[in-house]
């Protein structure tokens, strides 16, 4: 049940929370059994039949104000001297208890808030860097569009702010306080378990937001070979001059703005409409998208993997090939698919490529 998961949760994070919680838990066995003894032996000449373990069991139905009615004290001294300390001691401990879980909540959900939590969320996105409410949603809004990660939990890491934006949703978004540069951070947001990483760019004004971005991409990927953590690392460059320096940094994929807005509104004028279809083209929301996949064609020219491909009734274009890591589009004919290669593609679909691959191997094994 979730009650106990988080209840397990506050514990193992929480030592002092463990100590009091042991310390109530025995000084309640103690008085447990210290009324219920007494009332045992003062109230068993006057209840017949009257044994030691129905008496601990009033004792905590009388600490606890449960008040069943199956026992009670018939005499005097079991009423004043026994009964009477037992509800006001029950009373207090239940009180103290309420307090205990009350603050202990409370202060969960405020170090939560502020990004002093360990995550313990696993195939989620680490987010570093906080450059702007409305850029992190249309991001996250985006990634959430591929049904991979239609369910996708994002962890924000940055030192830029002191709580989690109230306008993002709490069962979607966590928050990790700290420079996401430092390996303690990074590892409070559970980086072993990430599905991914972005860098966003920082300030743009700043100088060394670059530098910055490159730092950061350097631990998360020194962390990544050290340890042999499986994610995914994606950086947003602000100089596209500072491509090559984070090359080095090993990250999967860069991105950098600056000249594309200047080559769009240039192509824009010249062939009006432009701007829509590479919107189409980059957005997950409509229409078809660009696809990098790994392949099984080995051997096959490229002419020859365009044909079948033309007569599949699937929506599919091979647009490029990316060649020792160098990329190609509208590769010559004659160009043979070597191991390690990989196609581009224009599709609807990324499975659609699966049925075509399969469908060239089984006619070449024939």
């Amino acid at each position: 049940m979730p009650i106990f998961r988080y209840l397990r949760l506050l514990l193992r994070r929480h030592n002092y929370l463990r100590l009091r919680l042991v310390q109530m838990f025995s000084l309640v066995l103690f008085l447990n059994i210290f009324f219920g003894l007494l009332y045992f032996l003062v109230e068993r000449h006057a209840q017949p039949g009257l044994d030691l373990l129905d008496s601990i069991w009033w004792a905590m139905v009388t600490m606890t104000t449960v008040g069943y009615g199956d026992l009670y004290p018939h005499t005097n001294i079991g009423r004043f001297l026994i009964a009477y300390p037992c509800m006001l001691v029950g009373i207090a401990i239940i009180g103290y208890f309420l307090g205990l879980a009350a603050e202990s909540i409370f202060d969960h959900i405020s170090n939560k808030k502020r990004g002093l939590v360990q995550i313990t969320k696993e195939n989620h996105i680490i987010i570093c860097n906080f450059p702007s409410l409305d850029k992190l949603k249309r991001m996250t809004n985006e990634l959430k569009l591929h049904p991979a990660y239609e369910n996708a939990f994002f962890v924000l890491v940055s030192d830029n702010i002191t709580t989690l934006p109230d306008n993002l949703p709490t069962d979607e978004f966590a928050f990790v306080s700290g420079n996401p540069n430092r390996e303690k951070v990074l590892k409070k947001a559970n980086i072993e378990a990430a599905a991914g990483v972005f860098i966003l760019a920082g300030d743009p004004l700043n100088s060394d937001a670059d530098s910055i971005t490159f730092a950061i991409a350097t631990v998360v990927e020194l962390l990544r070979r050290e340890n042999d953590y499986n994610y995914k690392v994606v950086a947003e460059l602000i100089h596209k001059d500072n491509f090559n320096l984070l090359k080095k940094a090993r990250v999967d994929g860069i991105v950098t703005p600056e000249g594309l807005t200047d080559c769009l509104l240039a192509q824009e004028f010249l062939y009006p409409g432009i701007h829509e279809i590479i919107t189409q083209i980059v957005s997950n929301e409509i229409g078809s998208q660009f696809y990098i996949l790994d392949t099984r064609l080995a051997g096959h020219k490229v002419a020859d993997i365009q044909v079948t491909v033309l007569k599949h009734p699937a929506n599919l274009q091979i647009i490029g090939i990316i060649k020792n890591g160098k990329t190609i589009l509208n590769p010559a004919k004659n160009v043979i698919i070597d191991k390690g290669d990989k196609l581009i593609m224009l599709a609807e679909h990324r499975r659609d490529f699966s049925v075509i691959e399969n469908d060239i191997l089984s006619t070449k094994q024939a």
